[in-house]
């Protein structure tokens, strides 16, 4: 199968497994990750195979820069000393442990056990906070897993880094490989600063939504490569400038922008993140060959286990002693911090490190590639399945699912916009700013949206009538917009409304159905 034809086919594979995936309600990515494991298996030794650099600078930049820009900096500072000890702490212990055990038992050389231990070291919680939206968990234990995964990407990736040029020139000294790494991370940040406002200060300046999402795009890029190349941190460039372009999306981005900005970074997202599970799965037939069948397996059931020990001892020792020292510190319950050690997933950042191993080191064969890349490949599984299919009877068994708690929570915010839009609206109109039918029909607007809201509001039983009323008249509403959309294509039919124009209306037709659905 030819290049292209190999993309067409992954695209649908990914595609019809992420349905499947719906359809049974588990995440894409658990059902991706089995799904690649079984391409790979039906391939054999026929799969192509992928250059890793390719999946080094194809994939990554993206994928990082896409979950910094969607991170709010305002929680990150509120919860930064929890996330800095899971994402710098946990991961340097993560990646030690992981190390003496590839090392003490998979008989692995002592640096490519450091490099497994750098690409198992990062989370990735998008199966998680998914899980745990969905129920209504907490939100600091989503910023915290988020935050984390921001934050470990690039101290696991720095190590990983600095890990793999050590095995590839063959020596390696503790003392300056401290201070490389704090250099490469500083410089990093700095690329990525410069390269985020470089971006922002662009596409003020814009009110082309193609135009601003192409920009976007390359500003992942733009910081990544550049950082690459002078030796910093690529992985800490994405990081900064997708926090730095995130935290200024009101100053740069129009509505229009931001929506559509948004839908395609959603959509790349997946798409990649689709491409890397089943691409994994493709070359574990390469992988594998020459290898017995038990041994990795084996290597991998320890290191998954040693993952998911030392997560939890950390969760259970170290927020403890933090908050002895720290009598200010706020506590968190046994129930969160259980959800917190149960979520330690990996995925598509640990696919793409593990399959971007370089296959010579110092003119001979990377040493101990494939045991590297088979048991991270099994652990990553073995770590997004296990947790992934249990999470969700966790939550609600430790008493953390909190829907209506959320619903109403959410209801009351919407109240209280529409009570300060109607304020405004009484004080324009006393000030003579808006006529009276102007400000009758404002008030309409609003007294409508707070009549709907207020079921919601006090969650109880006996406004059934009115919330059945406000759902019949949500479906009213739907129905008529289905209306509009075909008279609108008629109208398309006689040549009575140009394309452009119907692109338009059938945007803002768009909006109104999606705040239905909200």
């Amino acid at each position: 199968m030819h290049g292209i034809e190999l993309i067409v086919a992954l695209l649908l594979a990914s595609t019809v497994l992420a349905g499947l995936a719906r359809a049974i309600n588990v995440h894409y990515a658990i059902v991706l990750v089995l799904g690649g494991l079984a391409a790979g298996l039906v391939w054999g030794t026929s799969a192509p195979r992928v250059d890793p650099q390719i999946v080094l600078f194809v994939f990554l930049p993206p994928l990082i820069y896409a979950a910094s820009f969607g991170s709010s900096t305002q929680d990150l500072r509120a919860h930064a000393r929890a996330i800095g000890l899971l994402a710098i702490g946990l991961v340097l212990v993560t990646m030690a442990a992981v190390a003496v055990v590839g090392h003490a038992v998979a008989h692995i050389a002592w640096g490519p056990a450091i490099v497994l231990g750098a690409i198992l070291a990062p989370t990735d919680p998008v199966a998680a906070t998914s899980v745990l939206r969905r129920l209504g968990a907490p939100d600091r234990i989503s910023t915290i897993l988020e935050g984390e995964a921001l934050v470990n990407d690039g101290t696991g990736l720095t190590a990983y880094k600095l890990a793999v040029a050590a095995v590839v020139s063959g020596h390696f000294a503790p003392g300056l490989g401290v201070l490389k790494f704090v250099a490469v991370s500083v410089g990093g940040v700095a690329v990525g600063l410069a390269a985020g406002w470089v971006s922002v200060e662009v596409r003020k300046r814009l009110d082309e939504p193609q135009i601003e999402i192409s920009i976007s795009l390359l500003t992942a890029y733009l910081a990544y490569i550049p950082a690459d190349r002078i030796g910093a941190s690529g992985v800490l460039a994405a990081v900064a400038a997708g926090l730095y372009t995130g935290s200024r999306t009101g100053l740069m981005l129009s509505p229009t922008s931001r929506l559509r900005t948004l839908g395609f970074w959603e959509a790349l997202t997946f798409l990649l993140e689709s491409l890397l599970f089943l691409l994994i799965g493709l070359q574990l037939p390469h992988i594998i060959r020459g290898l017995s069948v038990g041994r990795p397996l084996e290597y991998a059931a320890v290191v998954v286990v040693t993952l998911i020990a030392v997560r939890m001892a950390w969760m259970f020792s170290i927020p403890l002693f933090v908050r002895l020292a720290r009598r200010g510190e706020p506590p968190q319950t046994f129930a969160e911090l259980t959800v917190l050690g149960w979520t330690g997933m990996r995925g598509g950042v640990s696919l793409a490190a593990a399959l971007a191993l370089p296959l010579v080191a110092a003119g001979h064969a990377f040493p101990d590639r494939s045991n590297v890349i088979v048991i991270a490949f099994i652990a990553i599984a073995a770590t997004l399945v296990i947790p992934g299919l249990t999470l969700a009877p966790l939550i609600r068994r430790l008493g953390l699912a909190e829907e209506e708690v959320l619903a109403r929570q959410e209801a009351r915010a919407r109240v209280a916009l529409a009570h300060a839009a109607l304020g405004h609206v009484e004080e324009l109109a006393e000030r003579e700013k808006i006529s009276e039918p102007i400000a009758e029909a404002a008030r309409l607007t609003y007294e409508q949206r707070i009549h709907r809201l207020e079921p919601q509001v006090d969650g109880d039983a006996a406004d059934a009538d009115e919330a059945a009323t406000a759902r019949r008249i949500r479906e009213l509403r739907r129905e008529l917009i289905g209306v509009e959309r075909g008279r609108l294509a008629d109208l398309r039919r006689r040549g009575e409304i140009s394309a452009e124009s119907m692109r338009r209306i059938e945007h803002e037709l768009d909006l109104d159905e999606s705040r239905l659905s909200h």
